[in-house]
């Protein structure tokens, strides 16, 4: 029995020591590495902005994760400021992640804290244009609901300008167009996008196919588009062959493949696709003589934007280009060609006194004619 009570007496001792040895056992707290975050984004030179784009997200920032030792309860504030000694900066966002998208709406807030506009009657004291600034972003990671595990990147300024609505010749800035749907232009910038504005009045001529296409306001920044739910919130009648591509941006071309001009009248407030027409030769150096005959007289297709092409039988005789079937109104001779400073093939002469009319002088026979307003060039092969 004594033996017995030893034993027990023993084992509540160890008992106690292991009790001890936990008690006195090392507790973990975090600590931020003393490496911090940093901005990891490809900064834009310049982000544009205007009110027409203020629901686009003008640029994705992305930093480096913060190391607390632990991976997970870490948020991020996206922080901004006008003056880079402001205390505190005012929050943009705040995310678990390690990217936030920042949109052109909250930037423009920035800018009118600077005192930006884009009037361009206002000016800086010096005279300068004042719709262009910096503004100072950096980020913030905290651990834990009360945040006493903090750290912080460096500043990164970013250049902001506020497009200034200047009205060119035409009384409007031009527009350019992009996209899949513009079958000879695609999603490049391209000078064949331009959409010059005359009067209030863009147009463009393009082979539209049945994808998706939006517009921009500066050529080559993605981040100044205009998009369908723009012109519908404007009240813009837009062309039944057009519709929203659900995608937050595209319009979507839903009609007959082909060309087509399309015109935006933003005094009317309407978005309008009309046809390509074709050009038709009528006269004596070709079929069908001098009347529109359905079965022989030669119709030139537009096959891309502003080129029209045909093989046609050729006579020593007179002839014109007609642009509507059966109206005599609506011809083009080579006076006209002439003044427009096109280039016409040597095959071709102006009949001068008259009525201006194209003669063919060269070899009679089956050519391929093809007038290209593009290159401004009327040829023969």
């Amino acid at each position: 029995m004594k033996k017995l009570i030893i034993i027990f007496i023993a084992f509540i001792s160890l008992v106690g020591l292991n009790a001890c040895s936990d008690d006195s056992s090392p507790i973990f707290v975090a600590q931020p590495s003393t490496e911090g975050i940093s901005f990891t984004s490809s900064f834009a030179a310049k982000y544009l902005l205007s009110n027409a784009t203020k629901e686009n997200i003008a640029d994705r920032i992305i930093w480096s994760a913060a190391d607390f030792g632990v991976s997970t309860n870490i948020s991020y504030e996206l922080l901004a400021a006008i003056d880079v000694d402001a205390d505190p900066y005012k929050i943009i966002g705040t995310t678990s992640e390690t990217n936030y998208g920042i949109t052109v709406d909250q930037l423009l807030s920035f800018a009118k804290d600077l005192g930006l506009d884009d009037d361009p009657t206002t000016t800086n004291t010096d005279g300068t244009p004042n719709n262009t600034g910096v503004v100072y972003l950096k980020v913030k990671a905290s651990m834990g609901s009360t945040g006493t595990n903090e750290v912080m990147s460096e500043v990164q300024p970013i250049n902001i300008e506020w497009i200034e609505t200047v009205a060119n010749d035409g009384g409007c800035p031009s527009l350019y167009a992009v996209g899949a749907g513009l079958d000879n232009i695609g999603w490049n910038f391209v000078p064949a996008g331009e959409m010059v504005c005359d009067g209030d009045v863009l147009q463009l001529k393009a082979s539209f196919i049945n994808e998706n296409f939006r517009f921009f306001q500066e050529s080559g920044d993605w981040a100044s588009d205009l998009k369908y739910s723009y012109y519908e919130g404007e009240g813009y009648t837009i062309d039944a062959n057009l519709e929203d591509a659900q995608d937050d941006a595209n319009f979507k071309f839903i009609g007959t493949p082909g060309i087509y001009t399309l015109t935006i009248d933003n005094v009317n407030k309407t978005i309008v696709l009309t046809p390509s027409n074709s050009l038709w030769t009528v006269g004596g150096a070709v079929p069908g003589g001098w009347s529109f005959d359905a079965a022989n007289t030669v119709e030139f297709i537009e096959s891309t934007p502003d080129v029209w092409s045909a093989s046609i039988a050729l006579a020593n005789e007179k002839f014109r280009f007609f642009t509507a079937f059966d109206d005599w109104n609506s011809g083009l001779n080579y006076s006209y060609y002439a003044d427009q400073n096109f280039t016409i093939d040597a095959a071709f002469e102006d009949e001068g006194e008259g009525d201006g009319n194209f003669v063919f002088v060269g070899t009679p026979g089956t050519y391929t004619l093809t007038v290209n307003a593009v290159d401004k060039t009327i040829t023969l092969e």
